[in-house]
């Protein structure tokens, strides 16, 4: 997958997990402890993740291409 496309990804992810927690906030759901449950396993850490990625991601590529070099003695 190309680096845009992957971002492109990324934000998308992002933002309908932003949506989602909007929704918790605003929407009578917090009651729902199944909805609560949702929050708290899937949208918060992916949230967490794909904003790292999102801010320090092109770092993560610059050292994983890095280490794919192969070696030569």
């Amino acid at each position: 997958m190309k680096t845009l496309q992957l971002r492109k990804l990324v934000r998308w992810i992002h933002l309908l997990g932003a949506a989602a927690i909007g929704t918790y906030v605003y929407a009578p759901w917090h009651t729902l402890t199944w909805f609560t449950l949702l929050m708290q396993i899937m949208v918060i850490p992916s949230l967490s993740l794909t904003g790292l990625w999102l801010w320090k991601g092109h770092l993560l590529r610059r050292k994983t291409a890095a280490r794919s070099l192969p070696f030569h003695p």
